[in-house]
């Protein structure tokens, strides 16, 4: 026998606005869609017609389909609010994905999506536990579900929005959902026939026709129009009337159209009034990174990059790229990496709207080791190298690589990718053991080499001076000359030394020789001190 779930957001538009603009919550809010002429392009004008009303609004009288002018007259401190169409459709991904980390089997229908939920008991223990997971993960994300559970998609989605209302899910037993819909008037028909007025024959097929019509017969409850014989209702109401008796009957069977989930995580906003300021607008946009980083948490995964689209007031459109160098979860790195992407290139324009596009990727697992201590988590670090990115460029933070040459400093710095010991041994290549490093000093390279001076007696090292150091040479070592490139344009002909001074430091120098023999213009550097 089929099981079905379904979850529906009340009042969809307004808690989608609610969901970008927390703040707004408890507030008298409406959404307008916009009619007539418009102040700025962007508030709603008086005629707007009122398509949103809040659970505050609605106490005070408000409804929808009023116009802007009639609502205010009953209120005049509403919130008003356009109809957002990006905020919208981040609301209806972001609950694809929660009923896509529940079931693999869903479909979308506006408001609600449908949940295929056989066999999940052995998952989740019940169908209490489905509507406990769902509510759960909606409430993460920041939408407020209702939850119904029923042996048809029809019968789930009357029992999801019914339990909107009350708050608590309503878990229709196996093959009693005509018995539960018995008692329940017509009216709760009206949301499931939102679909069926466009394939409507005839304007007697409409519900609002029908509804009229059942009400002349007497019939008030579900269990009434159950009980007329499904042949009278389909030769006088046409199909229309046989679907609704089949739904009153509990013998509705249309199956689930599934559909896979949105493989782009998108969250946007469009603003009432145009941000120029960057605080402003990395205060949206930290909001839009941490609801992105929930949806991405409902799937395991982890961000590996942004993309962040700006309309801008003059009709212009701007789009920055925010690299990462290793998936992470970090709101606060995120914002930091778009916070540098948007300075290193300002808008031309005030931003009317934004947009941001997460690129999922996985976080890095690790295997602990019996014999080693355990280093820092995958999710730490790549943490730490987000943070060392937005401090330093992402061109400065990565792995050393020396290049194609002989030059002693020179190198360049690829994305730090650490290759696991597991996966060294799947190669089939044990690493050597490193040898022992103690009583061994290292040499810490400074990059680029300072300049020093050198004072010599008798060709020996007496002197040297630098910035942050300086002192007379106790032992020195050397020269150890290296010639190289001599083919190039830049020939590199040095001699290497190293000095201990009477300051403690122990040095690595060396002369940028000229000419191809000593001479007065040649140059001393410091090229590292050892630890």
């Amino acid at each position: 026998m089929s099981r079905f779930a379904c979850a529906v957001v009340p009042r969809f538009p307004v808690s989608a606005l609610l969901r970008a603009e927390p703040e707004l919550r408890g507030c008298p809010l409406v959404i307008c869609r916009q009619e007539g002429a418009v102040a700025n392009g962007r508030s709603p004008g008086p005629r707007s017609i009122l398509v949103g009303v809040s659970r505050e609004a609605e106490r005070l009288g408000i409804r929808t389909g009023m116009t802007v002018a009639q609502a205010l007259v009953r209120h005049s401190d509403l919130v008003l609010r356009p109809r957002d169409e990006r905020a919208i459709g981040a609301a209806r991904e972001a609950l694809l994905d929660i009923a896509g980390s529940v079931s693999p089997r869903i479909e979308s229908d506006g408001n609600a999506v449908y949940l295929d939920i056989e066999g999940l008991d052995k998952i989740f223990s019940s169908d209490g536990g489905i509507a406990a997971a769902l509510s759960t993960r909606a409430e993460r994300i920041g939408l407020t579900v209702g939850v119904g559970t029923a042996g048809s998609k029809t019968t789930a989605r009357i029992a999801a929005g019914l339990a909107a209302r009350t708050g608590e899910a309503i878990l229709v037993a196996a093959g009693k959902d005509a018995t539960w819909l018995a008692p329940h008037p017509l009216s709760v028909l009206t949301p499931v026939t939102q679909a069926a007025r466009a394939r409507a024959a005839s304007p007697r097929e409409t519900w609002p026709a029908l509804q009229e019509s059942f009400q002349r017969l007497g019939l008030r409850h579900l269990g009434d129009l159950a009980r007329l014989p499904s042949r009278e209702v389909g030769s006088r109401f046409g199909k229309a009337g046989t679907r609704l008796w089949r739904i009153a009957a509990g013998k509705e069977s249309s199956p689930l159209l599934p559909e896979s989930p949105p493989l782009e995580f998108t969250e946007g906003v469009s603003l009432e009034y145009s941000v120029e300021s960057l605080e402003a607008l990395l205060f949206l946009m930290r909001g839009l990174i941490d609801r992105l980083i929930h949806r991405l948490a409902i799937h395991g995964l982890s961000c590996g990059g942004l993309r962040v689209g700006l309309d801008l007031a003059d009709g212009g459109h701007a789009e920055r790229r925010v690299g990462v160098l290793a998936p992470t979860a970090d709101v606060k790195a995120l914002a930091i990496l778009t916070r540098h992407a948007i300075e290193a290139e300002p808008p031309r324009a005030a931003i009317v709207g934004v947009r941001a596009i997460a690129i999922a990727d996985r976080p890095r697992p690790t295997q602990l080791d019996l014999f080693r201590p355990t280093g820092p988590s995958p999710e730490r670090l790549a943490t730490t190298l987000v943070r060392l990115a937005a401090l330093c460029g992402s061109e400065r933070v990565g792995r050393p690589v020396p290049p194609r040459g002989h030059r002693p400093e020179a190198f360049t710095v690829t994305s730090f990718d650490p290759v696991s010991e597991e996966r060294v041994r799947s190669k089939g290549t044990e690493p050597e053991p490193e040898p022992s490093r103690s009583g061994r000093a290292a040499l810490r390279a400074l990059r680029p080499p300072r300049r020093a001076q050198v004072f010599q007696e008798g060709g020996n090292i007496a002197y040297v001076r630098a910035s942050g150091l300086g002192g007379r040479a106790v032992v020195s070592g050397g020269p150890w000359r290296i010639e190289t490139e001599w083919w190039s344009e830049r020939p590199c002909r040095r001699d290497y030394y190293d000095v201990q001074l009477s300051d403690g430091g122990i040095y690595r120098l060396f002369r940028e020789l000229g000419g191809g023999a000593a001479s007065v213009g040649d140059q001393w550097f410091i090229d590292g001190c050892y630890d």
